[in-house]
């Protein structure tokens, strides 16, 4: 199933290049998503960073797709950002696995100005392989998945306005 979400602001690319690579960020997007545990690591690499983040998550879906995930859901999100291009623009690419079971995203992102801030884009494919089964669950991980990328802009966001 697609995902698609997009998130126009007035910060700069840099800035929420900055953000997503600031610890204190992740954590509190974690924590802010009801992640009920995490662990973020962050390595910069050149001009960008490899960000992962695992945490375990309460199963916040329907209930015929609980016995599906369980009583926890353990994500594993991997983001290899890339140094900015010759137009300032920011691209990722992004994983999320969903250990024990069947269930990747697979995604790509852009982070470019706009006007005086700027937009970010994150396209990317849900995938879970469980016949018949899988086309009902995916929606609901497309719904999760955005709602923490949402969090995570929020906070991003904050943190900048914070720290200007």
């Amino acid at each position: 199933m697609k995902l698609r979400e997009e998130n126009v602001s007035d910060l700069t690319v840099e800035q929420i290049f900055a953000a997503r690579c600031e610890q204190s960020v992740r954590e509190r997007a974690c924590a802010e998503s009801g992640a009920l545990s995490w662990d973020v690591t962050i390595t910069p690499d050149g001009d960008g960073a490899t960000i992962r983040v695992d945490r375990v998550m309460p199963p916040r879906v329907p209930d015929f797709a609980r016995k599906f995930v369980g009583d926890s859901i353990a994500i594993t999100q991997t983001e290899r950002w890339r140094g900015a291009d010759e137009q300032g623009a920011r691209r990722v690419d992004v994983r999320l696995t969903i250990k024990g079971q069947p269930a990747t995203m697979v995604a790509t992102g852009t982070v470019e100005a706009r006007g005086a801030g700027s937009v970010e884009i994150l396209e990317g494919e849900v995938k879970v392989a469980v016949p018949f089964l899988g086309r009902k669950i995916e929606p609901e991980i497309v719904r999760v998945i955005a709602s923490a990328l949402r969090v995570e802009q929020r906070v991003g966001l904050e943190w900048v306005y914070a720290n200007s």
